[in-house]
């Protein structure tokens, strides 16, 4: 064993201890996805847990005490049952091993629109009460969406996704373009909200026929369009054009008894949103695949290529469909 697995083990050990009065009777891992967190189930006595070792403590932070904040208001989040003295070590609730991911693909004929439609209406508590309930100095990344997050996404973009799959870089006029444009977009549009950043299948989890919310952590102040287009453009989603006109009506129709919200204008913004999320996307897959040779993410990518192309006439910035062209090869 390990000296850090060990260290992992004995930490466990002693938080179970504490607060259940029992030790480890079994702990096994649980895959983490693309998170570097090392996740484990745990058993002790007639429970299950699940425990986090994650070694950023700032993140970790923000996902215990939006936890807690998002518990106290009601909402379907892990409790959080033991924390370390150093932060790297929690202890939350098992939520079973079922994603709503994971049930769409279990039965692709089953009828998945209601429990899409559940999603999207918990997204908008998230989003309506988050931003009065939680402290966003807990926010380990930036207090709020704004220009720095945009260039991040860009570029982390350029480096892995360009380099790696174009063989070049984009010119640093179009990211200028893309700043400038997003600039403008985000001074135009309330980023007051409680933005999730990662709102899609693989993060909500199926338990009892309850819908269950994981991984917030990156969360922060920002606009409503972005979540809306993490989960409706997902890579972990399969649904029509048809049926996301649908889901996009329910979620407008649900936030429109929170928000005053003039419907073509959101429409208008909300395909700018998709574009960035989008562009992030593809960064992150092709961090993946360049650090941990996963080649998965491929179909993944060829699916949020797709779905540029098809919001392509969605837009109205020039330069974005610039992009576009030089992505997917689409030809007027």
């Amino acid at each position: 064993m390990s000296i850090r697995r060990e260290i992992i083990l004995n930490t466990f050990q002693e938080l179970c201890f504490t607060n259940f009065g029992n030790g480890i009777d079994n702990i096994s891992n649980l895959k983490a996805d693309a998170s570097e967190r090392k996740i484990y189930r745990i058993t002790s006595g007639n429970n299950t847990y699940v425990g986090i070792y994650n070694e950023n403590p700032d993140e970790n932070n923000a996902f215990i005490n939006f936890s807690g904040s998002f518990k106290n208001s009601g909402f379907k989040v892990p409790v959080i049952f033991a924390v370390s003295e150093d932060k790297l070590f929690y202890i939350e609730e098992d939520l079973g091993n079922s994603t709503l991911f994971k049930h769409i693909i279990s039965d692709e004929s089953q009828d998945v629109m209601p429990l899409y439609k559940r999603s999207l209406s918990d997204l908008v508590r998230f989003q309506i009460i988050g931003k009065d309930i939680i402290d966003f100095k807990d926010c380990y990344q930036t207090e709020i969406f704004d220009e720095s997050v945009i260039k991040s996404d860009l570029y982390k973009f350029n480096e892995f996704y360009t380099n790696i799959f174009l063989n070049n870089t984009l010119d640093g006029k179009i990211i200028e373009d893309i700043i400038r444009v997003s600039s403008g977009i985000l001074s135009d549009v309330d980023c007051g909200y409680f933005l999730y950043r990662d709102f899609q299948p693989r993060n909500i989890m199926l338990k009892n026929d309850d819908l269950y919310y994981i991984d917030y952590q990156s969360g922060r102040k920002g606009p409503l369009h972005y979540d809306l287009a993490s989960f409706l453009y997902s890579g972990s989603i399969k649904i029509t054009e048809e049926q996301r006109k649908i889901l996009t009506d329910h979620y407008l129709n649900e936030i429109q008894s929170h928000v005053i919200t003039d419907k073509n204008k959101f429409l208008n913004d909300f395909y700018f949103f998709v574009f960035l999320r989008l562009i992030q996307m593809l960064g992150s897959y092709a961090y993946l695949y360049k650090k941990r040779n996963d080649k998965g993410v491929l179909n993944k990518i060829a699916g949020a290529l797709n779905n540029l192309k098809s919001i392509r006439e969605k837009l109205d910035v020039p330069e974005l469909k610039i992009i576009i062209d030089s992505l997917t090869g689409f030809m007027n």
